[in-house]
């Protein structure tokens, strides 16, 4: 069902390259059988190459501030190890998965998309391993692994955490792992819950003609992005005039979603755990974490 009409953020189009010819409209859909959140367009691979490839390097920063002037360094840099973001995200993931296991017992940790390394619950001394597709170095004790077809043995433990929010197909990633995870292993899900709320007027032709006029000149869209970013991290709905913006999150969960995301792709919940009021460098994203068991 169509919630809102949106834009492609204009970073993403700069990071990509090909603005000429680029898609710049999209639309955000609701399912009202799973509660799934999530933008119709879904990025091609150059375009992910180009968001992911070098993520969060210093041209990142310069395009992303062209556009989003209020994008500071330090929103950049929050999951930087050793910051306080990845403290917290850290606790969060040792108390859920230790509330359901002992983490000494654990073969082996594989983080699916854990940037360099710095997410692995508190306390665990085992094998760590990181898929990550960004090509960033990782920390001490962290090894690189391809796939996870190509670990010395099955996995014991994976984490997802902020990863499914942007791929295009989650439910194929949900069905790697439970074909990848060893029989009497886990699988732990983290996603924000950030996703936009937006007004009926959203989805009318005027607001449609609106967002083609704002996206005419950088000046208008910025406004019309920061009025709605804003009333985002206040937890309240995008205004009227503001900007329904499809940016590096391209899918929105709650736990009803994720639910029957991990149920169709053939596990079981066994613990969850939520906080709508976390934040990431200054903005309001909330997170739920699910524990999940294979079946």
């Amino acid at each position: 069902m169509l919630q809102a009409h949106g834009r492609i953020a204009p970073f993403i189009l700069q990071l990509q390259g090909d603005t000429t010819k680029a898609v710049r409209t999209t639309t955000l859909c609701h399912c009202a059988d799973c509660d799934f959140v999530y933008f119709s367009h879904r990025f091609d691979d150059d375009t992910l190459t180009a968001m992911y490839s070098g993520y969060r390097n210093g041209r990142y920063l310069d395009v992303r501030r062209r556009w989003e002037p209020w994008y500071s360094r330090n929103a950049n840099s929050a999951t930087q190890p050793g910051s306080q973001v990845v403290a917290d995200r850290v606790g969060f993931v040792t108390d859920i998965v230790a509330s359901y296991t002992n983490l000494d017992s654990l073969r082996n940790i594989v983080d699916y998309g854990g940037d360099e390394g710095q997410f692995f619950p508190e306390g665990y001394s085992g094998p760590k391993y990181v898929i990550e597709v960004s090509g960033k170095d990782l920390v001490e004790g962290v090894r690189a692994a391809p796939s996870l077809g190509e670990l010395p043995e099955k996995p014991h433990l994976v984490i997802a955490a902020h990863l499914l929010e942007h791929l295009v197909d989650p439910a194929a990633i949900v069905k790697q792992i439970r074909a990848a995870v060893a029989g009497d292993g886990l699988f732990y899900v983290e996603v924000p819950l950030d996703r936009p709320r937006v007004r009926t007027w959203h989805s009318a032709d005027g607001y449609r003609r609106f967002l083609e006029g704002i996206s005419a000149t950088r000046p208008s869209w910025i406004a019309a992005d920061f009025v709605a970013g804003v009333a985002r991290n206040f937890g309240r709905r995008v205004p009227r005039f503001g900007a329904v913006k499809q940016s590096e999150h391209i899918n929105y969960f709650s736990t009803q979603s994720v639910e029957r995301l991990l149920a169709e792709g053939g596990f079981r919940v066994v613990s969850a755990k939520s906080d709508p009021k976390a934040s990431v460098g200054g903005l309001r994203m909330g997170k739920l974490g699910i524990l999940a068991v294979p079946v």
